[in-house]
């Protein structure tokens, strides 16, 4: 799945987001996400699990809410039409900008087929 898809970079299939480290600036048109406070981004649209819109934030190695570009973690969560949660994804961010998630849950936290 390629999630989001914004103007500036071809996501890879089997990569969540390819938004962290990203140069771009979230006001730029075109950026898939917008910027609400600092480490937190909404993204509106599809979402990998039927959601209508997602919201990233953006952590460093203490757990501090940070730029994206800055970001060593993040924590995406996906709502549906009346704004409920319906799954949080963990990730943690390469160094080329690419996120790679786990869905959160019991049944998947040793699967290493649920990694993107």
């Amino acid at each position: 799945m390629k999630f989001p898809v914004c103007d500036f970079a071809v996501s890879e299939e089997g990569f969540y987001s390819q938004c962290a480290s990203c140069p771009i600036d979230p006001t730029s048109s075109g950026c898939a996400l917008d910027e609400l406070e600092e480490g937190i981004y909404l993204f509106e649209g599809v979402t990998p699990n039927g959601g209508v819109q997602a919201l990233f934030y953006f952590r460093d190695n203490e757990g501090n809410q940070v730029a994206k570009r800055d970001a060593i973690h993040v924590e995406i969560h996906e709502l549906n039409e009346e704004g409920h949660l319906i799954t949080i994804l963990y990730g943690m961010v390469d160094p080329e900008g690419m996120i790679y998630l786990k869905k959160s849950g019991a049944d998947s936290a040793h699967s290493q087929d649920n990694l993107q």
